[in-house]
């Protein structure tokens, strides 16, 4: 390696490290306004430098002089296999995602979903957590709430109804 490639390579580090510390306050900045949880923020800013750090890689190995073509060919490959194999957890994911810009409930939400009716305790990228009047707990996966009736019943509309909301 010359003096301007391992430049090149210097550059391109320091370049992706700027990108991730830039984009990720960005993300950290919007995301608390929007009052997302912050285990749910956190999931989306590490999310956000894994894919500029893998974008950072494939600008490093073009600098490097690598041929591309047989590195994409194979993680695509990669990617194909992966992506079958956990269908129910990416669209779970996925759903979670919308779910969670949508922000179509809030924790303190009483909803009925799938026959189910309860308190909404959590909500997470791929599971809401739901508390029975029993007391009993129920995982829903977000991608029901893409694909099944929801009833919702918002915390403001319990209080005026005089009914007691139990802040957690």
């Amino acid at each position: 390696m010359d003096k301007t490639q391992i430049l090149k390579v210097l550059a391109v580090l320091v370049a992706t490290h700027l990108s991730s510390v830039i984009v990720s306050s960005y993300l950290i900045r919007i995301l608390t306004k929007r009052a997302f949880p912050e285990e749910i923020y956190k999931k989306i800013v590490v999310t956000s430098k894994i894919f500029i750090y893998i974008v950072g890689f494939f600008v490093l190995v073009y600098v490097m002089g690598v041929d591309l073509g047989s590195v994409v060919v194979g993680l695509g490959a990669a990617s194909i296999a992966i992506s079958f194999a956990s269908s129910n957890r990416i669209q779970n994911l996925f759903s979670g995602i919308l779910f969670l810009v949508e922000l179509s409930i809030r924790v303190g939400d009483k909803i009925k979903i799938n026959g189910q009716e309860g308190r909404v305790v959590r909500i997470g990228i791929r599971t809401t957590t739901m508390e029975t009047e029993e007391g009993d707990t129920i995982l829903i996966p977000n991608s029901m709430f893409m694909t099944k009736p929801l009833l919702r019943r918002r915390r403001r509309q319990q209080e005026k109804e005089g009914k007691q909301v139990v802040e957690q």
